[in-house]
């Protein structure tokens, strides 16, 4: 079966049929395109305008603190801001060692800029792994428009704990988002399960791991700002946070 819709100037829309298996769009009478089992063949002289269609602009993303200079011709970006994850705690005996948590975030739209102009841009680096407590995750900022503070290390030791590291937090932002905190991890009789560290809006926090004195091996947070896993070894250091990031889209 065929279809031919014709944008007729007298008698507007005008559907006709036959069996030809094709699609047809005309206007006053005059082929357009014709639509297949092949794809869409123009009509001799006409093509597709791309006219209604806005161009996405590659974000810059900053892995690391530098400076944002306002392109040419823009005066309103998206701006993404993640702190740093916290690090695990360590613990050298068969209790639930925390995982870290992860870096807040905050999400702003700004506008009025000047091209040209440049901003300050701060990115916090992850928690460094401990032998003993955990290293809180550092602050990520846009200038002085938004920030997002690190999450906290995990507790080490050898002593029990309840609570993982708490997250980050964002502020001055249209929306601000607390990281995960870090899983407390658990004890049972002779073993350990340390825990998982806390996720942000980016990163997945880092795997915990179980046994005794350090059988199983916890991971490092996820980029970006992700919390590292708690561990349970006689020797080393903990996971460590991920960095945090901004992200300036326009």
């Amino acid at each position: 079966m065929s279809i031919t819709l014709n944008a007729d100037t007298s008698s507007g829309l005008v559907m006709t049929s036959d069996t030809s298996g094709e699609i047809k769009l005309q206007s006053a009478g005059a082929d357009i395109a014709t639509v297949d089992s092949s794809g869409i063949t123009m009509a001799s002289g006409k093509t597709i305008s791309n006219s209604g269609i806005t161009s996405i602009s590659t974000p810059e993303v900053f892995t690391s603190s530098g400076t944002f200079t306002v392109p040419a011709g823009v005066t309103k970006v998206k701006v993404t801001v993640v702190g740093g994850g916290g690090s695990g705690g360590r613990g050298t005996t068969y209790i639930n060692v925390s995982g870290g948590g992860a870096g807040g975030a905050a999400i702003e739209t700004i506008s009025g800029l000047t091209p040209g102009a440049t901003i300050s841009v701060t990115v916090g680096t992850g928690g460094a792994g401990s032998s003993n407590n955990g290293n809180a995750g550092g602050t990520s900022s846009f200038g002085a428009y938004c920030s997002a503070t690190g999450g906290s290390g995990g507790t080490g030791g050898d002593a029990f704990t309840t609570t993982g590291g708490a997250g980050g937090v964002g502020s001055g932002g249209d929306l601000n988002i607390k990281g995960g905190s870090g899983g407390a991890g658990y004890q049972y009789g002779a073993y350990g399960l340390t825990g998982n560290g806390g996720s942000s809006i980016l990163g997945g926090g880092g795997a915990g791991a179980h046994g005794t004195t350090g059988q199983g091996t916890p991971t490092a947070g996820g980029n970006y700002g992700g919390g590292g896993a708690g561990l349970l070894a006689q020797s080393g250091t903990s996971p460590a946070g991920a960095d945090g990031v901004v992200i300036v889209e326009y």
